[in-house]
């Protein structure tokens, strides 16, 4: 049986391989359940998927580490913040300039990787068809596979996949007891697997390696009736300064509200996923003093001392829908802001506001392809905050906002305008409202697509400049409070 921990739905339009039939996907918030961590930790092998919380996952270290020792297998995806396994290494970012600098090169030989030309990990594009890796060099997007690189790996390891010029450490693997933990550090390891290139054989490679453990002969080995060769041998007690070690805390909200003149106090809503987690640690964000909002610790009361919610992208829809209601009652003071941002299934929460799916369209920017995205209502004050380039990167699905509502970025299809990719309503609820399907968060966090970090600095900048205590006569007209 091989389990995969995941920190939610998954994407919506993703489909799964036929290969998936072998792997069980589990909401990793399961852990917390005494009875449903007992069959997680029962699994012949793991896949811990790069949405999941590790706030949560650091909780559960010991548990995690002792599976492993035991003889378990296990696949960790995305950046590592904290170690919630003996012996994870910190991921660090890539400074990157061009696609030969995230390239990835085959170090040291894996079954994972076996078949695989890694010259097929290098591009990723939705252009219809099968291309040459030349082609693919003219439209593909360089760096999903991966970003960065390992520090301080454990003592013993492997080092599978180097990333650039100079073979940095990006996938590695190493023993932990008589188990194994293999990382890759990107996107999830296990998306790549397609069929029309050599890296179609990571998804069934993947699953022989998973089911290849000492654990999965001992499952084999208790059906026919041999007994095990040894009982299960738990890890260390999880190190505390290790996991506390993340630059964010699980919650720092409840603080007391500023002096008069102080910042205004803007909370981000987020599930300790490695993007928001990265992000609010982010140096170049301290003079916004973001305040952190880890919503399975923290009571949905702490946003009614907040001058703006942020409500993060791709949120655990579970955790979220604890604090719509607080959300939806924040939009009831005249005071607050409220940005809602990609991926978090407004229409079943938010008052007013329809949704139609649309795939995202991340390539143009390579291909000259026209996507669709239209800027709206020039004049608008809110354009002293955007830049085209922070709103046109790309987008998860359109909006249908109430009346009333500005849309300054849209989607144009057969030449009308489809839905909106963002749009600010100041006159449905007493509250600013913001909402847009990009997901700035995400990419920022990730170190991923340029644009998106403009955009989360926009809509810093915007909120400081309505709240803050040098606010301007310009401030007051964005928020509609003065006539011009």
């Amino acid at each position: 049986m091989i389990l995969r921990l995941i920190g939610g739905t998954p994407m919506r339009g993703q489909r799964d391989p036929s290969w998936r039939g072998a792997l069980e996907d589990i909401d990793a918030y399961d852990l917390d359940d005494d009875a449903a961590r007992a069959r997680i930790l029962s699994a012949d092998g793991l896949i811990i998927g790069g949405g999941v919380d590790h706030l949560l996952l650091s909780r559960h270290r010991e548990a995690l580490t002792g599976f492993v020792r035991s003889g378990g297998r296990v696949l960790v995806n995305a950046q590592v913040v904290t170690p919630f396994i003996d012996g994870l290494a910190g991921w660090r970012k890539l400074e990157f300039r061009g696609a030969r600098d995230v390239q990835p090169h085959a170090v040291t030989a894996h079954p994972v990787w076996e078949g695989v030309d890694y010259r097929d990990l290098h591009y990723r594009t939705g252009v219809p068809g099968t291309h040459s890796y030349e082609k693919l060099k003219e439209i593909g997007v360089a760096g999903f596979y991966g970003r960065g690189y390992h520090l301080d790996l454990p003592e013993g390891a492997t080092v599978v996949t180097g990333i650039g010029q100079y073979r940095l450490p990006l996938d590695y693997s190493y023993r932990l007891g008589e188990g194994e933990v293999l990382v890759h550090g990107g996107n999830d390891l296990e998306s790549f697997s397609d069929n029309r290139y050599s890296i179609g054989k990571i998804g069934p490679n993947l699953v022989a390696w998973l089911e290849g453990g000492i654990r999965a002969g001992r499952s084999r080995a208790s059906e026919s009736g041999t007994a095990p060769s040894s009982s299960v041998t738990t890890g260390p007690p999880a190190n505390p300064a290790a996991a506390g070690s993340a630059a964010v805390r699980p919650s720092v909200v409840g603080r007391r509200a500023p002096a008069a003149g102080a910042a205004p106090r803007i909370g981000l809503l987020h599930c300790g996923t490695f993007p928001p987690l990265r992000t609010l640690a982010d140096p170049a964000l301290h003079p916004y003093r973001l305040e952190s909002v880890y919503l399975p610790d923290a009571d949905p009361s702490v946003l009614a001392g907040l001058d703006a919610i942020i409500v993060g992208d791709r949120l655990h829809h579970g955790q979220l829908a604890r604090f719509a209601p607080a959300v939806r009652a924040a939009l009831q003071d005249p005071g607050k802001t409220v940005i809602v941002l990609g991926e978090n299934t407004v229409e079943q929460w938010l008052p007013g506001v329809g949704y139609s799916f649309r795939p995202t369209v991340f390539w143009t920017w390579r291909t000259g392809e026209d996507n669709g995205t239209r800027l709206r209502l020039p004049e608008d004050p809110m354009w002293e905050y955007f830049t085209p380039r922070a709103v046109a990167w790309h987008h998860h699905g359109l909006l249908h906002p109430p009346a009333g509502a500005r849309s300054l970025v849209v989607m144009e299809e057969d030449g009308a305008e489809s839905g909106a990719l963002l749009y600010v309503d100041e006159v449905n609820q007493p509250a600013r409202l913001l909402v847009t399907t990009m997901d700035p968060v995400y990419h920022h966090g990730s170190g991923f697509m340029p644009g998106a970090s403009q955009l989360l600095y926009s809509l810093l900048r915007w909120v400081t400049a309505i709240h803050g205590p040098g606010r301007t006569a310009h401030a007051a007209r964005v928020s509609g409070q003065v006539d011009d």
